[in-house]
This record gives C-alpha cells, sequence and structure tokens, in this order.
C-alpha cells in the first residue's frame, strides 16, 4: 500500500428509489454494517476502497492499525 492516508468506512444498508445497497453476511443475513478501508484518489479527490467487509470496528482497526 502506499503512504496515502487511508480511512474506515461505515457502509450501511440503503433504499432509494433506483438504486440500493444491500449490507449482509455471507449467508445473506443483514448485518447492521459493515467497516471498509478508503484511500482518497490524487487524481479525482473521490475515496476508493481498498479492502472490504469487516464486520466490526475494531476489526478493521486491527487490520489496519493507521487508518482513521
Amino acid at each position: 500500500m502506499s503512504d496515502r492516508e487511508l480511512f474506515i468506512v461505515e457502509v450501511d444498508s440503503f433504499q432509494g428509489e433506483h438504486r440500493r445497497i444491500d449490507v449482509c453476511d455471507a449467508s445473506g443475513a443483514p448485518l447492521r454494517a459493515l467497516y471498509c478501508v478508503a484511500a482518497r484518489n490524487p487524481k479525482s479527490g473521490v475515496l476508493q476502497f481498498v479492502d472490504y467487509g469487516y464486520e466490526t470496528l475494531e476489526e478493521a482497526r486491527q487490520a489496519w492499525p493507521n487508518a482513521r
């Protein structure tokens, strides 16, 4: 991984008129949220996920101790 600043992002489910995000475990059971790690794209400024799917904030922090 580069020296870019990393962020832990909480992702929850979303149901909109034309789009949706479902957050669930591997068996399909709903979860309150997942935690992902993101880095800012230096060209666009957009945060992009570099690692996905931690079930708890503590798991994400343990895997990525330098992430905010």
